[in-house]
């Protein structure tokens, strides 16, 4: 059986595959911390069900004794507690409480308190089952994406334990960098594109196993189907795209990969070296939405803004983390602005119309639920804004200013007055005329 992909020498593994770091210490404690995921899975022959277990790691990073942690099962929220999808039972290291937020936070009392400093383990046993739904969560034509999928560590940090609620509409999610192995079991013929990259394969009978490692991530992903895949490189990352050959051609996946490698070249370029040994493209037909993206994976259209904006994530989410409850725009608004600069750059705009006097390029995702209408202001207005910037700067050198804020926050988390900070100390070391008390009322950034 021809193997999902190729599996990546050791020597090159050792170098890529090397836990990653943070850049610069966080101000802010973020617990628990150093995340260690270990996850196996049993596949159907559909790629719809999934069993098996999971094992989560972790340390104290706070000087309080941590007694209570809360996993988020994030994709419960796509069909509510009436039709859950994934369940974790049998827990060890912990007694499990009752699950809340409409079944996408479950309370774990640890077995005995951690002190600062001091490691714990948590098992269980995991069953997940796909929606039939085209969504980023669900099985729709022969394409299974399981989009977080896998219980992840909820934050505390300054402001407590954020166990915000479920977005369908976008997203809503949290999380610090971990260090994730993942072993799926499958029939031979189904394909799992994944976060990570594989290091080992065997086939027996009419299964394969395949492991998979990804690490410095804030969550992992899968896909599965029957799908043919096309590959290049940008770097030193090696780009696949897979795809169901019943619904496009190979000439189509080519161009979607040509797509994925100019736009992962031109952020390498111009935020830093993308530092993961793979990306993986899986193409889909998302009518409701274009794309969504996970570390190291996307689930996309194949439109070439819609596949440079899913890719734009990997740095803005992906690599500079934000709490996406709190502040989408963080995210959203920059990969709106990112995905033209693959095709020449977006280096102007004026003004934005807002829809109403209640739209903040800065809302959180509350309102955005309860102004559904309104929601694409964080990505028409927000990719304004920077635009606005970038015609203030320059292009090439806002670019750089975004480069030093990514590199500032890489592999952690940021909040809106760090890029506040960060635009108002360029604009002084350059002697650009900017006035924060009246530059950001007018784009409604508080």
């Amino acid at each position: 059986m021809k193997p999902l992909r190729r599996l990546i020498p050791l020597t090159l593994l050792l170098l890529q595959l090397a836990p990653l770091a943070p850049a610069s210490a966080d101000a802010v404690i973020r617990n628990p911390g150093e995340p260690s995921y270990v996850v196996s899975l049993r596949g159907s022959a559909s790629g719809h069900d999934w069993h098996g277990t999971e094992r989560v790691s972790f340390t104290n990073l706070d000087a309080d004794p941590l007694s209570t942690i809360w996993l988020r099962l994030w994709s419960n929220g796509v069909k509510g507690c009436g039709e859950q999808a994934i369940f974790a039972t049998d827990l060890a290291g912990g007694t499990a409480g009752d699950l809340s937020r409409n079944c996408t936070a479950l309370q774990v009392e640890l077995d005995a308190p951690l002190a600062q400093g001091d490691r714990a383990t948590i098992t269980m046993r995991l069953i997940i089952h796909l929606p039939a739904k085209n969504d980023r969560f669900g099985h729709h034509r022969g394409l299974a994406l399981a989009g977080t999928a896998l219980p992840t560590l909820a934050v505390h940090d300054d402001l407590g334990w954020h166990l915000d609620r479920f977005a369908d509409i976008g997203e809503s999610f949290y999380s610090v960098v971990g260090d994730y192995r993942v072993t799926l079991n499958v029939p031979f013929d189904l394909n799992t594109p994944t976060s990570g990259s594989a290091v080992a394969s065997n086939t027996e009978g009419r299964r394969r196993t395949t492991t998979y490692l990804a690490n410095g991530v804030r969550d992992f992903e899968w896909a599965a189907g029957r799908l043919a895949t096309v590959h290049s490189r940008s770097g030193g990352t090696r780009i696949v795209v897979s795809y169901r050959p019943q619904d496009l051609s190979e000439q189509r996946a080519r161009s979607a990969l040509g797509f994925a490698v100019r736009s992962m070249d031109t952020y390498s370029g111009a935020f830093g070296t993308f530092p993961y040994p793979e990306m993986d493209v899986v193409l889909t037909g998302f009518t409701a939405f274009g794309g969504m993206e996970y570390p190291t994976i996307i689930f996309t259209n194949r439109d070439k803004f819609t596949i440079s904006h899913e890719l734009a994530h990997q740095y803005f989410y992906g690599i500079v983390g934000d709490d996406q409850f709190a502040a989408p725009w963080l995210d959203e608004s920059f990969a709106s602005w990112s995905q033209y600069l693959p095709f020449g750059g977006r280096k102007q705009c004026s003004g934005f119309n807002w829809p109403s006097d209640g739209a903040r390029i800065t809302n959180d995702m509350a309102y955005w639920l309860a102004h559904q209408g309104e929601y694409f202001t964080i990505y028409s207005g927000g990719g304004c804004l920077l635009a606005n910037l970038a015609g203030l700067f320059g292009l090439d050198r806002f670019v750089r200013v975004l480069h030093d804020y990514v590199q500032a926050h890489w592999l952690g988390v940021t909040r809106t007055d760090e890029f506040e900070a960060a635009i108002e100390a360029a604009a002084l070391a350059d002697g650009i005329g900017f006035d924060p008390a009246t530059y950001w009322p007018l784009w409604r950034v508080d």
